[in-house]
């Protein structure tokens, strides 16, 4: 089969002969339709190896079609569409016991075990998979994975109706949080962000007002929130300015999601702020079981819109100029699928 393997830092190579994943007897095997480019894959290749090594074949945000199923799995049949994680877990530590799969260790242990869907075939546990209603088209279902990390940190932020939302980042991930912050009930929405485009791409997603970095946005913020600061920050940026910003705009006793992959790997923590003011920081790291059901049926039924996040196709063939391009100027883009048939 062909795969796309980033080879090193900022290289990305096409392996026409990449072995077909074998089938375990709990695994599906999928043909990838669409794949996309998450923040963490873009990471990566401009900045890796971080959480992957190299090489490796990078992916993760996929939409496939069931092309054989494992002698041990129930529930699954060829012509499904499905969604879901590649990398094994164990199935029985207290983490998966709970549908917490992604924070098995053997999950990060088995990393380089299977092959990621920048690829044709990809093959997974059938426990950690989910099934899409057919209807769906496949450019929105490749978009459920990322919507199951927004679905986790909105859960893991305990997010109260009525209270006001900072979102610090609008790149795909924090536009489907200010969506699911407004479906959540939200007050009132401001997300920080330094791209034109994605500010105007924040208000038709939900947010309340949109601001420039670059810019005064505290002054705002605090009439938003009427001088008190922000009952949930979301950080989704990934860059320590947006970490220390967030730790300001909080309010008293307020919450600080981690939802982004940092590629500076220091912050700096304002230790007093954070225990004077009583914040509770927060890691929303990807997604589990619950989450991931939740955003097949908002996906599904359109009830969360990820159309408008959607910007373009590149073939499998070009995956390189489509890195390329984020890497130039994220700011101009929602989301980069990559067709592997």
């Amino acid at each position: 089969m062909r795969a796309a393997i980033l080879r090193e830092r900022g290289r990305f190579e096409i392996d026409r002969a990449y072995p077909e994943p074998r089938l375990a007897a709990g695994d599906i095997k999928l043909r990838i339709k669409l794949s996309g480019i998450c923040g963490s894959d873009l990471h990566e290749f401009a900045a890796g190896p971080l959480l992957a090594p190299m090489p490796s074949v990078l992916g993760h945000e996929f939409c496939g079609e069931v092309v054989e199923v494992g002698a041990e799995v129930r529930g699954f049949e060829a012509g499904d569409k499905a969604i879901g994680v590649i990398h094994p877990s164990c199935g029985r530590c207290e983490y998966c016991q709970h549908g917490d799969f992604t924070l098995c260790d053997m999950r990060v242990m088995a990393v380089t075990e299977r092959n990621g869907s920048f690829a044709e075939y990809v093959a997974a546990p059938a426990r950690q998979m989910f099934l899409v209603p057919p209807q769906t088209p496949h450019d929105e279902a490749a978009l459920i994975e990322p919507s199951s990390v927004g679905c986790h940190a909105i859960r893991r932020s305990r997010l109260a109706l009525g209270e006001r939302v900072v979102v610090i980042g609008a790149g795909p991930i924090g536009l489907l949080i200010t969506a699911l912050a407004r479906r959540a009930g939200a007050d009132r929405i401001a997300v920080v962000e330094p791209a034109q485009a994605r500010r105007q791409l924040a208000i038709q997603m939900g947010a309340d007002v949109a601001l420039d970095p670059g810019e005064e946005v505290e002054g705002p913020i605090n009439e938003m929130t009427d001088a008190r600061g922000a009952d949930a920050v979301f950080e989704c940026a990934g860059v320590a300015q947006a970490f220390e910003s967030a730790q300001r705009l909080v309010r008293k006793q307020g919450r600080l999601v981690l939802v982004a992959v940092y590629q500076d790997r220091r912050l700096e923590l304002r230790a007093n702020r954070v225990l004077g003011n009583e914040l509770d920081i927060i890691a929303s790291y990807w997604a589990n079981d619950v989450d991931f059901r939740n955003a097949v049926n908002l996906v599904a039924s359109r009830k969360l819109d990820v159309r408008p996040l959607i910007s373009r196709q590149f073939k499998l063939d070009e995956i390189q100029r489509a890195f390329e391009l984020l890497a130039a100027d994220r700011g101009q883009y929602g989301k980069l699928l990559i067709d592997c048939g």
